[in-house]
């Protein structure tokens, strides 16, 4: 009976243990300047990439920004857009690519940062997407906000 029991235990450790494994890093949306936390959401460690997409302020086309989380860092992968537009690239950075393909253009390379800091409007639909979490980044307003990624699990938060 002890055996069975602690063969139990340590089924349910494995599967504690897996389950914080499986979400190795937290990305946090903070109000900027102010820095309080709004939203919290695990990525999962297998893939720990999250998307933030939205239309274009001027050109009204979309834009799909890829990022990895790597520790404490968000490293920009990719981003993809239709047309050209303010604040959009026109060339890779150094050891990057930049493409036009089936209609899109695609900046790859590795651009690294700690914070993210960015203006949402509710008419650019903004969305980040990360694992299974889709959170509209309008919900708190027309407003600055901040994006930063820590290490470990949202629970540890």
């Amino acid at each position: 009976m002890f055996g069975r029991r602690r063969s139990r235990s340590l089924a349910s450790l494995g599967m504690m243990l897996a389950t914080s494994a499986a979400h190795a890093a937290c990305i946090v949306v903070s109000a900027h300047p102010d820095g309080a936390a709004l939203a919290h959401i695990d990525v999962d460690a297998r893939d720990p990439q999250f998307r933030i997409a939205y239309v274009h302020s001027v050109t009204r086309t979309p834009v799909d920004e890829i990022y990895r989380v790597e520790g404490d860092a968000i490293v920009q992968a990719e981003i993809r857009f239709v047309e050209h537009g303010p604040g959009l690239p026109t060339a890779p950075d150094a050891g990057g690519t930049f493409e036009h393909r089936d209609g899109m253009f695609a900046m790859r390379g590795k651009r690294s940062f700690d914070t993210i800091v960015m203006r949402v409007d509710a008419g650019q639909a903004p969305k980040l997407v990360a694992s299974d979490a889709v959170v509209d980044l309008a919900r708190w307003g027309n407003r600055a906000l901040a994006v930063r990624a820590q290490a470990g699990s949202c629970d540890a938060s």
